[in-house]
């Protein structure tokens, strides 16, 4: 399991956004921007069927996040990791909480099991800067 300091989890359950970048089955890399949240240990987000993000992540499960703000004290962590789809069940069903609880959007806009999978991203490396 990939540890992280105090300022480190403080710092990934604050941010809202996260850029995660996925591979295409011809090599290509993709990065999008998502809503996440961060439990401590992992990092979920929930994605839509059919997107490039959906289909990169059905072909390798190989994923990268990236948390970061450029303001006055640049901080970021770069999180390399394992993704697992979640579509339902128990596991589900803890992330789409977590998600509901920590964002707005997930509140006014619920979502069942098989309408939409979130995505476990288990961190394997990780780089920080400015903490």
């Amino acid at each position: 399991m990939m540890r992280f300091s105090a300022k480190e989890v403080a710092f990934l359950k604050k941010q809202d956004e996260a850029r995660v970048g996925t591979v295409s089955e011809k090599g290509w890399p993709q990065v999008t921007t998502v809503v996440h949240v961060f439990d401590g240990k992992n990092l979920y987000f929930a994605i839509d069927y059919g997107t490039r993000k959906h289909k990169n992540l059905l072909h390798s499960n190989k994923i990268s996040v990236l948390v970061d703000v450029y303001a006055r004290q640049p901080m970021a962590i770069m999180i390399q990791g394992k993704a697992t789809l979640l579509e339902k069940g128990k596991e589900f069903e803890y992330a789409y909480k977590l998600l509901q609880k920590r964002h707005a959007y997930y509140r006014a806009n619920p979502f069942k099991e098989g309408e939409a999978p979130i995505v476990k991203v288990v961190p394997l490396r990780k780089s920080s800067s400015g903490f």
